[in-house]
């Protein structure tokens, strides 16, 4: 090598290591750094709830010991069906939140829930026993066979009496013994199998919970010296959330009525709820962070307010389902492996590989995550929160449990409605001004009047005007009676046409003790056939609709009083033709 090439050699290898030595430099506080940091897992406790139609805004508080340098905080038994993307830690005091991340851990089941491996352990000394007694049964077995094999006393040698008797004896007297303890032990086998069994199923049922808190979430914290903060972690969660219900009560008509606004609110997220401080709202969480667009504002005759919101609350609720949808099939592929790990004894290794043993049962599917029927509802624009004062336990589930939201005494004006052509009972309504002050939603009803239970009715507050009519159900005070005039009505035939005629009297009876105002509907047929004539003869007090035929008697009655409302009309049309004016309905009967 020439000087020359020496030289240029010798600068690139002092050029190459000084880059050597300033990629230490950056690197090595990193290395150190990450020598340094500390894992601490944490399980808390939810202690408030947030809670919507369809999800749920979990809240842990925790107090958290943080060293210097890098620390990561796992916070463990978080429900599977918490959305990643909407993870915050926020904390006194401080420190630098440098990450935030999940992590499923479905084989940390055991560590979360100390029952499951008292159970695995028992579990694994009653198979041992069980075994045990296969091969005591084996043992016994094979003795029973030499004795039947060995019993034969015939010989070349002369026996005497009481050789044979002797023989004899022992065989019967080992036989009886042997047989006596292979009897024991298939009892004790039985009695071991049901245990088995039941500890096998009672595992996997544990391990399916516990499925459902599988996710981790990993907080990763840099802080200069050592300190303490108070973190508070949030998430939103599906599979929970709440639909009204309510307790409508009057004593009289001219008593105000009770409302009670109740919630059923259902978990099945994983994670029961202990002493959580809970508040119901009607948000909607999946809102879009972007600014909405307001689009034109349509008002038509007859038909709901038009008003189109922005497409881009599809995306949320499309990522929602697919994120539920994951997680969903990643928990049932998790209680599949937990029963058939406990109830087949099929091993599963790191690889994948399944080792199976000899024993087990018969096999099945692992169990599904269950779910709750969903209905569509239409509720304001304009979103309503409700605190509860007390604080709720609610386990998980999937079952309702019941709310007390709040109580109210609202006045109300009382009418009765009756449709006697279909049903020939007068119907009571409490119509209630300024409802919209009640942050009301659609909901059943539990409907009492005068200390009695009439009833479910129904609350549904769209397209509800100023006025709100809950029903009472049934009034049997007021009495509504509707038949033919027979005398009045006949069949006429002219020519080519023929006529029919056809007169009802309407009788309304008020045996209350104070005036009622009553609403009776009735109709007149419509033609839907030029050659089909229908005409009024009377309709007395009442006003009809033209385009639906409907025939409205607005009355009041006082104590006592009864009121007879007329209605009569005819119908002509061709004599060879057939036609109905009655209306039909189906119901079920016996068939004999």
């Amino acid at each position: 090598m020439n000087g020359y090439a020496a030289n240029m050699y010798y600068a690139k290898t002092i050029s190459m290591k000084k880059h050597f030595l300033n990629l230490l430099l950056v690197l090595f506080p990193i290395v150190i750094f990450a020598q340094n940091m500390q894992e601490q897992i944490l399980k808390t406790e939810i202690k408030r709830v947030k809670l919507f139609l369809t999800a749920g805004e979990m809240t842990h508080e925790t107090q958290v010991k943080l060293t210097k340098g890098r620390n990561k905080i796992i916070f463990s038994g978080i429900s599977a069906f918490a959305d990643p993307r909407t993870i915050q830690f926020t904390g006194s005091g401080s420190f630098r939140l440098v990450s935030i991340s999940t992590e499923m851990d479905f084989l940390a089941a055991e560590q979360w829930n100390p029952r499951i491996k008292i159970l695995a352990d028992s579990l694994e000394h009653l198979k041992d026993r069980h075994q045990l007694n296969v091969d005591l049964l084996s043992s016994y077995q094979a003795e029973l066979g030499i004795l039947n094999t060995n019993k034969d006393l015939k010989g070349q040698n002369t026996l005497t009496i009481d050789q044979i008797k002797a023989a004899g004896e022992y065989y019967r007297t080992r036989t009886f013994e042997i047989n006596k303890t292979v009897t024991k032990i298939r009892k004790e086998q039985e009695t071991l199998s049901a245990k088995i069994n039941d500890t096998r199923f009672l595992l996997t049922e544990l391990n399916y919970t516990e499925n459902q808190r599988s996710n981790q979430v990993i907080v990763l914290i840099d802080v200069d010296n050592n300190t303490d903060i108070s973190g508070t972690l949030k998430y939103l969660v599906s599979d929970c959330g709440w639909a009204a219900t309510y307790d409508l009560s009057a004593t009289d008509l001219n008593q105000p009525i009770n409302l009670k606004y109740k919630a059923q609110v259902y978990n099945n997220t994983g994670n029961d709820w202990k002493n959580v401080a809970l508040t119901l709202s009607t948000s909607d969480p999946l809102l879009s962070a972007a600014s909405p667009i307001l689009n034109p504002f349509y008002i038509r005759y007859g038909e709901q307010a038009d008003y189109s919101k922005k497409s881009s609350y599809v995306q949320p609720i499309q990522q929602k389902a697919e994120f539920r949808n994951d997680v969903m099939n990643e928990i049932n592929m998790a209680n599949q492996r937990a029963y058939d790990n406990y109830v087949l004894d099929q091993k599963v290794s790191e690889n994948g590989d399944v080792f199976s043993s000899t024993r087990g049962g018969s096999k099945n599917e692992g169990k599904k995550v269950s779910t709750v029927a969903m209905k569509q509802i239409e509720i304001s624009d304009l979103n309503a929160e409700f605190v509860i004062p007390n604080a709720f336990s609610c386990p998980t589930d999937a079952k309702p449990y019941i709310v007390e939201i709040k109580e109210i005494n609202m006045p109300a004006t009382f009418t009765h409605v009756s449709i006697p052509k279909l049903d020939q009972g007068s119907f009571l309504l409490a119509n209630i001004v300024g409802w919209q002050d009640l942050d009301l939603i659609p909901g059943p009803t539990n409907v009492y009047f005068a200390g009695n239970y009439v009833g479910v009715s129904e609350i549904n507050t769209n397209n509800v005007e100023d006025t709100l009519s809950l029903s009472f159900g049934r009034d049997s005070k007021i009495q509504v009676l509707r038949k033919l005039k027979s005398e009045m009505s006949a069949k006429k035939i002219s020519g080519s046409t023929k006529k029919d005629t056809y007169f009802y009297d309407i009788q309304v009876r008020n045996n209350r003790t104070m005036a009622v105002k009553i609403n009776v509907f009735d109709q007149i047929p419509l033609s839907s056939n030029s050659e089909i004539t229908v005409t009024v003869e009377t309709i007395g007090t009442g006003k009809k609709n033209d385009i639906t035929g409907e025939v409205s008697y607005m009355i009041t009655l006082q104590p006592g009083e009864t009121i007879n409302l007329e209605l009569g009309y005819s119908v002509k049309y061709p004599k060879n033709a057939k036609i109905s004016t009655r209306t039909y309905r189906t119901i079920s009967c016996p068939s004999f």
